[in-house]
């Protein structure tokens, strides 16, 4: 067990550094874009960004999870792993230049219909010509997961981030003025770095599947990956397609409140392209235990570990709560100085504080979702995120033309909510989560005392000390308040001190 957690410990702490970077250039991008273009035209390419995320789930739903699990299968059974990485391939393919021709063809009627203006027709057909390198790249990741080298896919990804981000620089440059112009700089930037990024995942599988021992095992390829995706892949259509009309009912539904064109992009803006991108950043190292517990809590089930199963998921839950907490106390306490010292806009910091208390809800969220992709609850979770979405988009329609931008903010509220308790709820039923609302009632008092005396005690020293500080109160709190538990730390100390000492498993 402790080889099985050091490795996990090992893997998330490489992965979380490296998705640390990825998130920081993504700050640091939304952070340029904003001084750049102004919230107004960050909402527009938020907006056109939801479009474009509907068409690559249509090129590319469900086959990075199928791939994972496939390949972890494969790898266990002795294997076929080029044979299903090359069959995903044909079939990601077939979707991508589907996608490509929907979106390429429709780009003029999406923008003047979805979006309100027509200016917006070139970036999405820019957009359209990514899908098919993100349909294969969205293959190599998957097979990267499964065979738990996840650092070749993270890497190109950091690098293309980096790449993104100055090619973005310098086309805007050259751009001139106008929403229009300045979105199909960003839509190029895009196409530039997916398709680079599609050769860099390439060339890393050929040099990496090597390694792995040929197999004549015969096996239904594409009937065991159309067994596996599809049905991701059609709730996963339904889902974004979803999520997609929530998002175009959001400007839509303030400028029916009475907000003017320019001012219903720029709240939109404010919270979906400033406040949630730094309300999410710190979500790397859960977003990396995720990704890394599918393909153990996959393997733990085939080989009908239950008490395994159990441990895993006790212990990553009670991470996600402990390091959740800590995060919301200083979104909250600190939210103000933040939004005005990272976007230099006070609206920012308001909207930081309005939706800290859910980061605990939507981190555990993503945790738990990783828990049911590993033991084999994917299409059950798919139905919750299904729900959620349909329930998103009625409360869009109704709230925001009636109570504006509050409206949006009391939706993500109940759909947040929502499905974060069915999601746990089904994580109960397939594995013993041993945390209960006593150790849910210590962590919480202790980062909301750490947060309110972080910002007595140091808010004067600044940004750079008040939230170390604050963070070094909660950890002290949580020992003193025992909701860390001791065989929390010998369970610490075991993935760490493998064989004494943190090495490579």
């Amino acid at each position: 067990m402790n080889q099985n957690a050091h490795r996990i410990f090992v893997n998330t702490l490489l992965l979380t550094a490296a998705t640390l970077v990825m998130r920081g250039v993504g700050l640091a991008f939304q952070v340029y874009l904003a001084g750049r273009i102004g919230a107004a035209a960050i909402g527009v390419n938020s907006l056109i960004m939801s479009v474009y995320t509907m068409f690559t789930t249509l090129g590319s739903g469900g086959i990075r999870f199928a791939v994972t699990r496939l390949t972890a299968a494969a790898l266990a059974e002795g294997g076929y792993v080029r044979r299903t990485v090359g069959t995903a391939s044909a079939y990601s393919l077939t979707f991508g230049l589907f996608s490509c021709a929907c979106l390429f063809f429709g780009g003029g009627f999406i923008s003047e219909r979805w979006i309100g203006s027509a200016d917006c027709a070139g970036a999405l057909r820019l957009l359209a010509l990514s899908l098919p390198f993100i349909s294969l790249s969205a293959v190599v990741n998957g097979y990267f997961t499964g065979v738990e080298r996840v650092m070749r896919s993270v890497s190109v990804s950091i690098f293309e981030q980096v790449g993104r981000f100055f090619t973005t620089v310098v086309l805007l440059s050259f751009s001139g003025g106008g929403i229009g112009a300045i979105c199909r700089a960003l839509a190029a930037a895009a196409l530039l770095g997916e398709a680079v990024s599609w050769l860099a995942l390439t060339a890393l599988y050929f040099f990496d599947v090597r390694r792995l021992p040929r197999s004549d095992k015969r096996a239904p390829y594409l009937r065991n990956l159309l067994g596996t995706a599809m049905p991701i892949a059609v709730s996963s259509y339904m889902r974004t397609g979803l999520n997609s009309l929530g998002h175009i009912l959001i400007p839509l539904g303030l400028r029916r409140s009475g907000a003017a064109f320019d001012a219903a992009f720029a709240s939109y803006g404010a919270i979906h392209g400033m406040a949630f991108p730094m309300l999410l950043f710190p979500s790397a190292l859960l977003t990396a235990l995720a990704e890394l517990v599918i393909p153990r809590l996959t393997a733990a089930q085939s080989a009908g570990g239950r008490r395994s199963i159990n441990y895993m998921t006790t212990r990553v839950i009670k991470i996600g709560l402990i390091f959740s907490m800590g995060v919301a106390a200083v979104m909250f306490f600190f939210g103000g100085p933040l939004g005005t010292s990272v976007y230099k806009n006070p609206e920012v910091g308001v909207y930081l504080r309005c939706f800290a208390p859910l980061v605990p809800v939507m981190y555990c969220d993503m945790i738990t979702d990783g828990c049911l992709k590993g033991l084999g609850q994917h299409l059950k979770a798919m139905v919750i995120n299904i729900a959620e979405a349909t329930l998103n988009v009625a409360l869009l329609y109704f709230l925001i033309p009636r109570l504006a931008i509050a409206g949006y903010g009391l939706s993500i509220y109940v759909c947040e909510c929502f499905n974060f308790a069915l999601s746990f709820g089904r994580l109960l039923k397939v594995a013993d989560v041993e945390i209960g609302l006593f150790d849910l009632g210590r962590i919480t008092a202790a980062a909301t005392a750490a947060g309110w005396l972080g910002l007595r005690l140091f808010s004067g020293l600044g940004l750079p000390c008040g939230i170390p500080a604050t963070i070094l109160i909660y950890l002290a709190l949580l020992c003193g308040a025992r909701a860390i538990s001791a065989g929390d730390v010998t369970w610490f100390k075991g993935i760490v001190k493998a064989d004494g000492s943190l090495r490579r498993s």
